[in-house]
C-alpha cells in the first residue's frame, strides 16, 4: 500500500463530499489531527475505522486501499492485488509476532526475577528506588504490551491504562514482603516504604498520562 496515494485520495474524496478534517473527524470518531495524518501520509487508517471510513466518504474499501477511484474493468485486478498485499503485510506481522512474544515474556520474567531475587538476597533498596518503584513497571507493561499484539496506538494506550497500576501493585507488594521479612533490620523499612510509595505514585501518573493521550488521539 502506498501512503501517500492512500492520503492523498482520502483528502480529494473528503473535499468531494464538502467535509473538513473537522467534519470527517466527528462522523468517524477520530481527531483531525489523525485526518491530518492521514492526508499527509503520514500513517494509514487502522482496520477497525476502514468500514467507517469508507462509508462517510462514500468509496469501497478496494478503491480506499488503491488511492484511486476504479473504473469496472479494474476493479477485480486491483482488488486482486490489494488482497495479494494484505496477505503479505499478514504474513510479515505473523513472523514480528514471534518476536514480539519472545521479548514479552523476557521482559515480565526478567522483572519477576529480578524483584524475587532481591527479596530473597534482601538487598538495599537504598541504591535501587527508581529501578524497583519505575523501571520494573515499565518493563512489566511492556511485556504485556508485546505478548497482547497489539499495535496500533490506541489499543496500546488503553492496555497501559489496564496494566499499569497493577504493575505498581505488583511491585509495591513485593516490597511490603521484603520489609516485613526484615522487620529486625530497621535500616531496610524506609526504603522499602519508598519504594512501596514511589512505585504506585509512577503508575498513577503514568495512568493519567495515557488517559490524556487518549483522549488526545480521539
Amino acid at each position: 500500500m502506498n501512503q501517500t496515494s492512500i492520503g492523498d485520495f482520502i483528502q480529494i474524496s473528503r473535499k468531494n463530499k464538502g467535509l473538513t478534517q473537522k467534519q470527517l473527524a466527528e462522523q468517524i470518531n477520530v481527531s483531525d489531527k489523525t485526518i491530518s495524518k492521514w492526508e499527509n501520509g503520514n500513517s494509514v487508517p487502522d482496520t477497525e475505522i476502514l468500514l467507517s471510513l469508507c462509508s462517510a466518504l462514500d468509496i469501497s474499501i478496494n478503491e480506499l486501499l488503491s488511492g484511486e477511484k476504479l473504473p469496472p474493468e479494474d476493479y477485480s485486478k486491483k482488488a486482486e492485488v490489494n488482497i495479494m498485499n494484505l496477505l503479505q503485510e499478514n504474513q510479515e506481522n505473523r513472523k514480528a509476532s514471534k518476536w514480539q512474544y519472545i521479548v514479552g515474556g523476557i521482559l515480565i520474567i526478567a522483572s519477576l526475577i529480578l524483584c524475587i531475587e532481591t527479596l530473597q538476597s534482601r538487598l538495599s533498596w537504598y541504591n535501587f528506588f527508581d529501578v524497583f518503584a519505575f523501571v520494573i513497571p515499565a518493563c512489566i507493561c511492556m511485556g504485556v504490551i508485546f505478548l497482547s499484539g497489539k499495535r496500533s496506538r490506541r489499543d496500546v494506550i488503553c492496555l497501559i491504562k489496564k496494566t499499569v497500576i497493577p504493575s505498581g501493585a505488583i511491585v509495591s507488594l513485593f516490597a511490603l514482603i521484603s520489609m516485613m521479612s526484615t522487620l529486625d533490620e530497621l535500616e531496610t523499612i524506609g526504603p522499602n516504604l519508598v519504594v512501596c510509595t514511589l512505585s504506585l505514585l509512577y503508575c498513577c501518573i503514568a495512568y493519567l498520562v495515557a488517559v490524556v493521550i487518549e483522549q488526545h488521539l480521539k
